[in-house]
């Protein structure tokens, strides 16, 4: 990457305040495409700000999660889990491998395994509901609920029996962390080995016997699984902005209130402003590149600002507005292209009916501190907030 007499920024230096315009990222924003910036692993890379830019990046195999030199690529953040992503992938064969991996996986978030799926989702919604109000506020909504409804349901769909869930929550969230004083993925790994051969002994309709059933491998099935359950990270974050934004945002609350219709609106919306900068997905460019006039070399690390991406006035209409008239909402909140997330369609079902079962049961629902005290710590690779605390 070419030096610069200007030094660049550093993304940790950078505030997003919660459910707030984010100015430092807007900036960035505003000023070009493409910036010059130094990682949280204080490396070299391109931050990526603008939508039009960004989408046309996901769109085909310009962007890998691999890099040709492993040793001597350049890092986003001090995580096992990307590390183990960057140093194991095949970089010659990343891209049918991911394809690969996609067409095991699509069956299980099909429309059709969504609808089987729903009824089991909704009954756990209503048992946690229930269980937030008998311990009774004020209740910190995370412990409580979002983490105890995407674990439940990301596992029941992977076929991860009750009983191990704590377990596998517990190393994930070990994984999750940043530094050096984790084990990496291999207690995780281990955990769900146990699994997997299980599934071969006694095959049921569940994510990893599909896999299984597929012919991969059991290294492959484990590093699947448990790409899945982090990315399920995402819905808890997402519940929990959500919450957050519904007990401070009076006019929306009241809309959704009188109307349940407008909920699928409601979710897009929240998912979509949800972070106003600093959501950043970490690719490596597989070609050279030509971005608004910057040359991005193969190998140089790109950074995806999906967030800003999600609020740019060139894509959207008064982004910073929850407008669920909106026409068209075709945020990245979830990328796109052959990145796009494929549990999109679980997300959006979870998120549709915690909110609604929330609402439903708790009307009077609020937050006992102002958005302006919630924190969103930078010491996780997938990090939300570290409590909701709410009553009602």
């Amino acid at each position: 990457m070419p030096s610069s007499a200007e030094d660049p920024p550093s993304l940790a230096t950078l505030s997003a305040p919660v459910l707030q315009p984010a100015p430092d990222w807007r900036s960035l924003q505003e000023s070009r495409a493409v910036v010059r910036v130094r990682t949280y692993a204080d490396d070299d890379a391109w931050l990526i700000t603008r939508y039009a830019e960004i989408k046309d990046l996901l769109t085909g195999a310009k962007l890998g999660r691999a890099h040709p030199d492993p040793p001597n690529a350049p890092q986003f953040i001090d995580s096992p889990i990307l590390d183990e992503a960057t140093g194991q992938t095949d970089y010659a064969n990343e891209i049918a491998d991911h394809r690969l991996m996609r067409s095991v996986l699509t069956p299980h978030f099909s429309r059709s395994r969504m609808a089987e799926l729903e009824p089991r989702v909704a009954g756990i919604v209503d048992e946690l509901v229930a269980d937030l109000a008998s311990h009774g506020p004020p209740a910190d909504l995370l412990e409580l609920f979002a983490n105890p409804v995407s674990m439940a349901v990301v596992c029941e769909m992977i076929g991860i029996p009750a009983e191990e869930r704590d377990q596998v929550g517990q190393l994930l969230a070990e994984v999750s962390m940043l530094g050096g004083d984790t084990d990496g993925l291999g207690p995780l790994a281990a955990a769900l080995g146990r699994l997997i051969t299980l599934r071969r002994q006694e095959p049921r309709d569940d994510l990893i016997s599909g896999a299984c059933a597929a012919g991969l491998p059991d290294d492959e099935i484990a590093d699947l699984v448990a790409g899945v359950i982090f990315g399920s990270r995402g819905v808890v974050n997402h519940l929990a902005f959500g919450v957050a934004r519904l007990c401070s945002d009076d006019q929306l609350r009241a809309a959704v209130t009188a109307d349940p219709g407008l909920m699928p609106a409601a979710v897009e919306e929240l998912l979509r402003t949800a972070s106003a900068g600093g959501v950043i997905m970490p690719h490596y460019a597989r070609q050279d590149l030509d971005v608004d006039g910057v040359r991005i070399r193969t190998g140089d690390l790109v950074l995806l600002d999906l967030a800003l991406a999600n609020t740019d006035l060139r894509a959207f209409d008064e982004p910073d507005r929850i407008d669920l008239t909106r026409p068209s909402n075709p945020h990245l909140t979830f990328s796109h292209g052959m990145w796009h997330c494929v549990g999109a369609p679980l997300a959006r079902m979870e998120l549709r009916l915690a909110f609604s079962a929330l609402l439903r049961r708790f009307p009077g629902l609020r937050l006992v501190r102002p958005v302006s005290e919630l924190i969103a710590p930078d010491d996780e690779l997938a990090a939300g907030l570290t409590e909701l605390l709410v009553a009602w």
